[in-house]
Formats: structure tokens, C-alpha cells, sequence
């Protein structure tokens, strides 16, 4: 955890770069019929997205690359696209490219579904990706905090300090040393209102 730093965002965060990676997209040219969702992390930005480049139509598809806290061999599709993609060009939206796995699977499937074409935008990649995006806002090589998985990601955390044997009692200012918030720590972790 020593080693480990993160990268809190807020709101207004996530729309700056949603905006940079639409702005990048208008300036390619590409006009998509469709913008698909990757689960669960893509909802926000695919959205936003769809504001941005003026597309009604959003659809979304579940890939999972953990099977509860047991991490796959290869991420596999739990929910499939829900749409009609058979011709269209589409745009696939998700947060973050951080090994790629995730993305190239959810590509292959929208392929498989008949989509003539098929462009990846994310918020971020990591150095590490063996996948690049055709847009993207930022590289970084932190933990993103996103802010739709506040919760979540703050427990994950609060375990893995734990895991390395901090006490009980340290988990909470271990927390906030990390960048969470003392009032996310009182909510999340201890129960505070």
C-alpha cells in the first residue's frame, strides 16, 4: 500500500474529461450510430458522451473479469450487448483501460453482434494497458477513484490496508492519508452519518 497512490475525482472531473475524449472523437471524424456501455464503469461516461456527440442511442454490455474475488483466467461477457448492432459504427465507452482484457473482449462481442465498426473511448489508460483506446483523455498509473464507485472502492481499500496488517483502529486515518475524505470514511467504513 506504501507504493500505492491514488487519483481522486470528482463530478466536475469526470465531465472535463469526458468533454476532452468527445472533443477528440468530433475531431477524428467518426460519427457513431450508437454508443455502447462497458459495465459497470462506462455507464457515466457513455452518457455523457452521448450528450456530447448529440447520439440517442445507448446501449450497454457486462464483462466481468472476477468471478466474486477469484480473478478469471479471461474476462468473459455476462450480459450481452442489448441492442441491434448489425451495421452500425459504434462507439464503446468505459472508464478506464487498465489491462485491456476487458475491452477487447466487449469489442469482440459487439463485433460478433454485427457492428461494422467498433471505436473504444475511455477516461484513462494505464501504462501498463495491452490495449490502447482510439480515444482517451488521460494516462495516469494510479488507483482512479472514481466518483460513482466511491463506496466501494473505499472498502476495497480499507481491506487492503488491513490485509497488511494495520490495526482496526488505523484503518480510518490510513484512509484519509490516501485521499478519501474524512466525511466518506465516517459514512462508508465506521457507520457515521
Amino acid at each position: 500500500m506504501e507504493n500505492l497512490h491514488f487519483l481522486h475525482l470528482s463530478w466536475d472531473d469526470v465531465q472535463r474529461l469526458t468533454e476532452t475524449v468527445a472533443g477528440k472523437i468530433t475531431a477524428s471524424g467518426y460519427k457513431p450510430d450508437i454508443v455502447v456501455a462497458v459495465s459497470r464503469g462506462g455507464f457515466d461516461p457513455a452518457r455523457i458522451l452521448c450528450d456530447q456527440l448529440a447520439i440517442r442511442r445507448l446501449a450497454s454490455v457486462q464483462v466481468e473479469a472476477y468471478d466474486g474475488v477469484v480473478k478469471r483466467p479471461e474476462p468473459v461477457v455476462i450480459l450481452p450487448v442489448n441492442a441491434d448492432l448489425r451495421g452500425k459504427r459504434v462507439l464503446m465507452a468505459d472508464d478506464v483501460s487498465d489491462s485491456g482484457a476487458s475491452l477487447l473482449v466487449a469489442r469482440e462481442h459487439l463485433v460478433e453482434r454485427g457492428a461494422s465498426e467498433v471505436r473504444i473511448a475511455t477516461l484513462h489508460i494505464k501504462p501498463w494497458s495491452r490495449f490502447v483506446p482510439d480515444y482517451y483523455a488521460e494516462n495516469v498509473d494510479a488507483w482512479v477513484v472514481y466518483p460513482w464507485e466511491l463506496r466501494e472502492c473505499l472498502l476495497e481499500v480499507a481491506d487492503k490496508i488491513r490485509a497488511t496488517g494495520v490495526a482496526e483502529k488505523d484503518v480510518a486515518t490510513k484512509l484519509v492519508e490516501a485521499g478519501f475524505k474524512n466525511r466518506d470514511v465516517k459514512r462508508y467504513l465506521l457507520g457515521d452519518e
